[in-house]
């Protein structure tokens, strides 16, 4: 595993016919603001589905060979532009849509992949409502498709949505009463938990984030971390701020994340993955503000 490194959300889009950056700066920009890698991401329209694996693999491989002149891990896209399953989430790993997307890309001579991101967000992505809703997926698929990953030399990460106090009532971290369900956090090499305090869904993000270290110590599991979040909102923007006409505030609530960790590890975690939006001044705006009232960087 890596001592120490920044991930940062790096949102692209098909346009029908091309691969597109929606970030609206460029890569040296991006490792200016102190990112190690990037995580190459799109929304789930943004991802292109002809029904193909391969076809689908090969043209975002092909783009990001050319443009991502930096270390990145690429997502495994688990819905479709109609926000269905791209394969058979309680089926067999081998010859799904995701081995055969994971297949493009291991057999890629691009130095720069690093390893692959699972882009379901579901936290409790194993349990049996959420695949009958087919939002989640079993976990001997998951389990099946990191030992492919990991065989093929690369690594694999996870940015769960995870907007409650009881995390323990997750899938990140083993569930031991009926039905047992494994921790995710033993598939993946890092978890970046998304507290989604920054858009008012949890209250305490100090309470989570000590919820959070005490449950990786019970179970053992120092590979998960937390995802800081902010976006235009910090500039005046519209995004997903709680309270978004107030930038000021948005500003603040962004740097609560580096409070708290520093009020219960003493310092910002090695790892950190950040969701920013789009605009690459959103950082900038944290980080100032960060530097200026807590004595240390937003990155």
């Amino acid at each position: 595993m890596i001592s120490m490194a920044n991930f940062g959300l790096w949102w692209i889009r098909w346009n029908g016919s091309n691969y597109e950056s929606r970030m609206n700066g460029s890569l040296r920009e991006f490792k200016g603001l102190g990112f190690d890698y990037a995580v190459i991401l799109g929304q789930p329209a943004h991802i292109q589905y002809t029904g193909d694996a391969e076809t689908d693999a090969y043209n975002l491989s092909e783009y990001l060979s050319d443009y991502m002149n930096m270390p990145y891990y690429v997502t495994i896209p688990f819905f479709t532009p109609a926000k269905t399953p791209r394969g058979n989430i309680t089926g067999s790993f081998e010859g799904s849509y995701w081995e055969r997307w994971i297949n493009v890309f291991a057999g890629s001579s691009d130095p720069n992949l690093r390893g692959f991101y699972w882009s379901l967000e579901n936290a409790w992505m194993f349990k049996q409502d959420q695949i009958e809703k087919g939002v989640g997926i079993s976990y001997e698929l998951i389990k099946a498709m990191s030992q492919k990953i990991h065989s093929a030399g690369f690594e694999f990460i996870w940015i769960p949505s995870v907007p409650t106090m009881n995390i323990e009532g997750t899938n990140i971290f083993p569930w031991y009463y009926s039905p047992n369900y494994p921790g995710a956090c033993e598939y993946f090499d890092y978890v970046f938990a998304q507290p989604n305090y920054y858009m008012g869904r949890i209250n305490n993000i100090n309470g989570w984030t000590l919820n959070l270290e005490g449950l990786k110590l019970k179970y053992n599991c120092w590979n998960v971390f937390m995802e800081m979040e902010a976006d235009e909102c910090v500039i005046g923007g519209g995004g997903n701020c709680k309270t978004c006409s107030d930038s000021i505030n948005c500003t603040k609530l962004a740097s609560d994340y580096v409070q708290a960790q520093i009020n219960n590890i003493g310092r910002k975690y090695p790892q950190r993955a950040y969701y920013f939006g789009v605009t690459f001044d959103v950082v900038r705006q944290v980080d100032s503000y960060c530097i200026s009232n807590l004595g240390v960087p937003y990155v």
